[in-house]
C-alpha cells in the first residue's frame, strides 16, 4: 500500500502575548492508504491542530510532510473536516450550508446538489433541506457538517 500521510519532525508554534505555545513537537508519522489511525489525547495536546495542518487550514513551523505525495501547506479540495462544534452559517440554509465547500471553489451544479440532498438523505435530513440551523438540534446541525466534509 502507498503512503497516504508521512510526518517527519512535525511541529507547530503559536505565538501569544504571554510567549510560545509548543503545541506540536517532534511528530513522525506514517499511514498507508486505507489503514485506520485514531489520534486520541488529552484536552489541548494538539490533536486537532495537527488535523488542521493536514487539511491545509494551518501551516507547521518545523518539519516537514507530505499527504498523497503532496508537500503539505496547500488546502486540498478532497480534504473535509468535521469541527467540534458544527460551525454552520446562520444565514444559510441547511443545503447551503452542505454546498459550502463546492460553492467556494465553484458554483455548485446539479449532480453536487443531488451529491449533498443524498447525504442529507443517508443522515435522515432531507426534510430539513430548506431549514437554517437554528431550527436544527445539536445533533442535526452536527449531521449537516458531516455531510458538508463529505460532499466533495
Amino acid at each position: 500500500m502507498s503512503a497516504l500521510v508521512e510526518l517527519s519532525g512535525l511541529g507547530k508554534v503559536y505565538s501569544t502575548r504571554t510567549g510560545d505555545v509548543h503545541a506540536l513537537s517532534g511528530v513522525d508519522l506514517s499511514i498507508r492508504d486505507g489503514e485506520f489511525l485514531a489520534v486520541v489525547g488529552p484536552s489541548g495536546c494538539g490533536k486537532t491542530t495537527l488535523l488542521k495542518i493536514l487539511a491545509g487550514l494551518e501551516q507547521a513551523t518545523h518539519g516537514s510532510g507530505t499527504l498523497r505525495g503532496h508537500a503539505l501547506g496547500t488546502r486540498s479540495d478532497d480534504v473535509g473536516m468535521v469541527f467540534q462544534k458544527a460551525t454552520l452559517l446562520p444565514w444559510l440554509d441547511v443545503l447551503s450550508n452542505v454546498l459550502l465547500p463546492v460553492s467556494l471553489a465553484r458554483r455548485p451544479r446539479t449532480p453536487d446538489k443531488e451529491a449533498a440532498l443524498g447525504l442529507l438523505d443517508m443522515v435522515g435530513l432531507r426534510d430539513f433541506a430548506h431549514k437554517r440551523p437554528s431550527e436544527l438540534s445539536g445533533g442535526m446541525q452536527q449531521r449537516v457538517s458531516i455531510c458538508r466534509a463529505l460532499v466533495h
